[in-house]
């Protein structure tokens, strides 16, 4: 990475950060110059505006998750199943990065960049997902009778009402408790004879 690059991700970096933490309308483009110790002018070369630098922020949060993704779909050590189930794991580790209010306070600034967000969210993981599932189901893995479409949305429903704090309050089981046992169930339901042996055992 030459030394453009490196400045260039080091703001990206920061303003990552300070959007996550401190929100976007409450950061300048001066304020992230300043701590920094760079000029507006040399920010200036790299992003025009905050609006861009949001966009640029966006794509390079996503651009590292699918790294992170491709090294678990590449991962020979894993079963599909333990691929779903790291992938899944995953997503909720990153998504707990972006707090509701952090990205309501965007969403209203820069509704564009709200969009962008969504789109890029539901082309990654439920992309991902189906892909995984109609890959396990052409190897026998997954049942086939079922749209890979329709198991994707129920997991991922799933996964989602096992965030909401009212269910863990009703319950009395976190996440961590309710996980294991709720993505045996839906496996259960989406594999084949043959895949059900093998995920069993």
């Amino acid at each position: 990475m030459d030394r453009e690059s490196i400045k260039r991700k080091r703001i990206l970096d920061y303003a990552q950060q300070q959007f996550a933490t401190v929100g976007y309308s409450k950061v300048s483009t001066a304020q992230i110059a300043s701590d920094l110790k760079m000029s507006k002018s040399t920010f200036y070369k790299y992003f025009t505006s905050k609006e861009e630098l949001l966009f640029a922020v966006i794509d390079d949060f996503y651009n590292s998750f699918e790294q992170e993704i491709q090294s678990i779909i590449n991962d020979d050590r894993m079963d599909i199943t333990e691929k779903v189930q790291s992938f899944i794991l995953s997503v909720r580790k990153r998504f707990s990065q972006l707090h509701a209010s952090v990205v309501e306070d965007f969403r209203r600034a820069v509704p564009e960049a709200y969009v962008h967000l969504e789109e890029r969210r539901r082309s990654i993981i439920t992309g991902t997902l189906i892909g995984m599932f109609e890959q396990g189901a052409r190897d026998g893995f997954f049942r086939s009778d079922i749209p890979p479409i329709i198991i994707v949305n129920v997991l991922i429903q799933a996964m989602q009402h096992l965030e909401h704090p009212e269910v863990i309050d009703r319950l009395g089981y976190n996440f961590a408790d309710m996980f294991p046992q709720v993505f045996a169930v839906i496996m259960e339901g989406s594999l084949s004879e043959e895949g059900r042996k093998r995920f069993r055992s």
